[in-house]
């Protein structure tokens, strides 16, 4: 009597082993950081960019404004009008003004101002500084307002505009500019030359709630009569 011997075969794939499904959930892990890092640099780059946007605008703005004033203006530092006593402390002989103090402007600091951008209510809050002179008196007095420009159109006090002042939330930007007097400029031909009479302003604007990888400043200056 004869036996047969029947012998049983696989048919089908060999499934993934533990290790396998280790190794590919690690590199999956790993890709899926890369991503996630690449993601963050572009917010990062275009959250940076959207400042600088901003600090030009603020430069150009701040220009704009002391360009508009005569040279016997304080605003644009006259000797005799800035030097008084609430300017003691911000004027020199030459020159009103700094750009290298503190992050936020001092009480009374007639060459600095402040703008939030809110990010919340959709308004730029300006606290603008100006030197109030007094002919008669030949004395000088500091002077702070706040303007606020709503998304919906009003420009105007906080109050008139009906929002909070100060902001809830935002990017806060310090406005400090540097007033020189008669100024020295260096020519095409690479000569240096006197300027008498002229004025020598320099903008500087830099965002203090740094959220992004690198510093937010920018520097502008012009030479006006």
């Amino acid at each position: 009597m004869s036996q047969r011997r029947t012998t049983n075969k696989r048919t089908g794939a060999r499934g993934f082993t533990l290790i396998e499904v280790l190794v590919s959930i690690s590199i999956l892990a790993i890709g899926l950081l890369g991503v996630a890092a690449l993601v963050s640099s572009m917010l990062l780059t275009g959250s940076q960019s959207r400042y600088m946007n901003i600090a030009n605008v603020l430069a150009s703005e701040k220009l704009d404004t002391l360009n508009k004033f005569p040279s016997s203006d304080p605003n644009v530092c006259d000797s005799t009008a800035c030097a008084s006593a609430a300017n003691s402390g911000y004027c020199a002989a030459s020159s009103c003004g700094t750009i290298n103090a503190a992050a936020l402007c001092a009480a009374g600091d007639p060459f600095c101002d402040e703008v939030v951008v809110s990010d919340t209510t959709g308004a730029d809050y300006e606290t603008q500084t100006q030197v109030v002179y007094d002919p008669v008196t030949g004395n000088t007095s500091n002077q702070t307002t706040t303007i606020v420009q709503t998304s919906f159109g009003c420009v105007g006090t906080p109050a008139s505009c009906g929002v909070a002042n100060p902001p809830a939330g935002g990017a806060t930007f310090t406005r400090r500019w540097l007033i020189t007097e008669n100024p020295t400029i260096t020519s095409i031909a690479g000569t240096p030359a006197t300027v008498t009479g002229g004025r020598r302003i320099t903008v500087l604007v830099t965002l203090n709630t740094q959220s992004t990888r690198a510093p937010v400043s920018f520097q502008m200056s012009t030479v006006r009569p």
